[in-house]
């Protein structure tokens, strides 16, 4: 009786060990938030609404997001990022004229250099923290007075 009491209890052992040696297995993505504030102008000053802007990582250039302003030039927008983010110190706003057609081309293809700013750190895991950039861009119109 003891020695297959003995054999059950080595066995149960010997899987709790076997289980409790297993490598450690995480799912997830590395995520961050990034709250844009921003106004969209022309050279007098007047807001340019309906204006679609492209969010690009100044280290590399890729490609972030996008994102619109509202008819009054002004846009404040929660924006998800599911990407390894390096380096997202500064981005790069950039406007496409041919990404705004209902514009008629009157501005002039254009970016403006962005600081962004860490409001809350992350976990040290997949959530890189919550950023925020403020902002105004001038657009230059295509007929060349840029005042």
């Amino acid at each position: 009786m003891e020695s297959i009491f003995r054999k059950i209890l080595v066995g149960v052992l010997a899987l709790v060990g076997f289980s409790g040696c297993a490598p450690k297995v995480e799912y997830g993505v590395p995520h961050a938030n990034l709250k844009v504030k921003a106004t969209v102008v022309d050279q007098a000053g007047n807001p340019v609404g309906n204006t679609r802007l492209v969010l690009k990582n100044s280290k590399d250039n890729l490609y972030l997001s996008d994102f619109e302003t509202e008819t009054d030039g002004t846009v404040s927008e929660s924006l998800y990022f599911t990407d390894e983010l390096d380096d997202i110190s500064e981005v790069n706003v950039v406007y496409y004229k041919e990404d705004n057609p209902g514009l008629g081309g009157k501005y002039k293809d254009d970016s403006v250099s962005v600081k962004v700013k860490k409001v809350k750190a992350g976990d040290g895991r997949w959530y890189n923290g919550d950023f925020e950039m403020d902002f105004n861009f001038k657009l230059k119109e295509e007929d060349g007075k840029d005042s």
